[in-house]
């Protein structure tokens, strides 16, 4: 089975104690490697987020000014991509605070860029 390439599965789990120290591709695993997990280390999926903001610097930025609690809302993330040079990041944004009638946090701006260059497999 191909690994999808929206998924934590995409990156390498971290070592003991925080995750299975599984590669890319394989499945996380518990007790000593006996049972396949239905589910990801928390460190593995963590990584993978990582490194898909990484990939967007746009969104990278969105996620970091909000993880330092300096903006909150859509409209800030609008307002901070704009100052940055992200223009059509940044109308991107707008559009979608805007058909949300202002229900948008800076996370899910975050998110949405990373949706629009992951093609929108994610939702």
């Amino acid at each position: 089975m191909a690994t999808p390439i929206n998924s934590p599965r995409t990156v390498d789990c971290p070592p003991p104690p925080l995750g299975c120290a599984a590669t890319a591709g394989e499945p996380c695993f518990s007790h000593g490697g006996t049972r396949e997990r239905h589910n990801f280390h928390g460190a593995r999926t963590a990584a993978w987020q990582a490194a898909r903001l990484a990939a967007v610097p746009a969104a990278k930025l969105i996620a970091d000014a909000a993880a330092a609690r300096k903006i909150r809302h859509g409209k800030h993330a609008a307002e901070l991509l704009a100052e940055n040079g992200y223009t059509a990041e940044a109308d991107r944004v707008r559009q979608a605070v805007s058909e949300q009638h202002g229900h948008m946090s800076a996370k899910q701006a975050a998110a949405l860029l990373l949706d629009d260059v992951e093609g929108g497999e994610s939702r």
